[in-house]
């Protein structure tokens, strides 16, 4: 995000803070729970929504379940743009990783970053938590340090590991393709990678905005067959199409500080890597693509292209997650904020979520896209993580 976008970011957001002050109540911090009137049952008999209640304080504690944004982030906007500053200016090393690099089947690198490394926490059977970032990202996001940071620090202690797709975090580009958000291929073939080295460990899967798109996308696929115990999504964008549309209204936010942000990571992606993409069989229109202004255009001048798709509509169509959702077999917690302005709260499908009984909604009236910002050096959602995934991982899943 560049310096004049994070100005207009302070001023927009700046503009409606009293306005929202003025309208906030106490109960707009609760944490709302959507569901099916019975949600599914466990290996040993307990219900998932009695889990939830029994040791998730942050999602169902009568006055702990509530997300409080910090009075110097009290809008969406300066919540959301509050992790990108972070990001730009801080570079914070928050966790140590050990970085594993596995091949795929069509000769694809996937990076895969341990925390704690392996000379800190020896091989064994504990349980792993996979984080999956957002568009573009990898494991130095300050969202995605943090959230390893709570999962691998007491009195959980689990051990963690964040899957970088092609390209992305220093990851070698060694095919003529990139990743999107739909390619189930790879992520499923980082967590049978994983799932063959550590075979009596459980595991969680998470997804962050495009990343949580993607994994619901698996554990939709893989039904009864998921090789994961669990999947949380986070800011998911659910159907991608809407999502895109939403960064397509003419806003002044949009076009000044969403897409120009979004889109600068996905062509510096692109160009990071242009030559070896130029070396495969498919022909881009290089002047058609230096004048991309949207995320709209680069997929349907690159992302489409490059995987067979008729257009970006097309791609969107065949990938966004909420058509896999009612095949959803495992403990699945959604959280999502009812102001984000990257993927709208009108395109969460309540219905999957009412009739599906393995999954659960936390819907917050606050938070932003990734923000949730209580105070400046930490996010809300990694507490209700923390606690699902200890609770899953306590309960043997059926």
């Amino acid at each position: 995000m560049s310096p004049n976008s994070l100005i207009a970011a302070a001023g927009v957001a700046v503009v409606g803070t009293l306005a929202v002050l003025r309208k906030r109540t106490i109960d707009d911090s609760e944490v709302c729970l959507l569901h099916a009137p019975e949600t599914a049952k466990m290996g040993d008999g307990t219900e998932l929504l009695n889990a939830i209640n029994a040791e998730c304080p942050s999602l169902a504690g009568s006055t702990t379940a509530r997300f409080v944004p910090s009075m110097a982030l009290p809008t969406a906007d300066l919540q959301t743009c509050f992790s990108a500053v972070r990001e730009r200016f801080g570079r914070l090393a928050l966790v140590e990783y050990e970085r594993e690099l596995i091949t795929t089947k069509d000769g694809g690198t996937i990076g895969l970053d341990w925390s704690p490394p392996f000379s800190q926490m020896p091989a064994d059977e504990r349980p792993i938590v996979l984080l999956s970032p957002g568009l573009s990202g990898g494991s130095q996001e300050t969202y995605v340090q943090a959230t390893v940071r709570r999962l691998t620090s007491e009195p959980y202690s689990f051990r963690t590991v964040v899957v970088n797709f092609r390209g992305c975090a220093g990851v070698k580009v060694t095919t003529p393709i990139l990743y999107n958000g739909g390619l189930t291929s790879d992520y499923g073939f980082a967590v049978n990678y994983i799932r063959g080295r550590y075979p009596t460990s459980k595991l969680i899967g998470i997804g962050y905005s495009l990343g949580a798109n993607l994994v619901t996308k698996y554990v939709g696929e893989q039904g009864e067959h998921c090789p994961l115990d669990g999947a949380i999504s986070v800011c998911n964008p659910y159907d991608l199409a809407s999502s895109s549309d939403a960064l397509e209204v003419p806003t002044f936010r949009n076009r000044h500080i969403y897409t120009p942000a979004m889109l600068m990571g996905l062509m510096k992606l692109y160009r990071r890597h242009r030559k070896i993409i130029e070396t495969g069989p498919v022909e881009l229109d290089v002047e058609a693509i230096n004048g991309i202004r949207s995320i709209r255009q680069f997929d349907n001048l690159i992302t489409a292209k490059l995987f067979g798709y008729k257009d970006a509509t097309d791609y969107y169509r065949q990938n966004s997650c909420a058509q896999f959702m009612p095949a959803i077999s495992v403990p699945f917690l959604a959280i999502s904020a009812m102001d984000d302005p990257v993927c709208p709260e009108n395109i969460i499908p309540r219905k999957v979520f009412r009739t599906n009984p393995h999954l659960i909604l936390a819907l917050t009236q606050y938070g932003g896209h990734l923000g949730y910002h209580e105070d400046l050096s930490s996010s809300w959602f990694e507490r209700p993580i923390a606690e699902f995934c200890a609770a899953m991982f306590h309960h043997t899943p059926a």
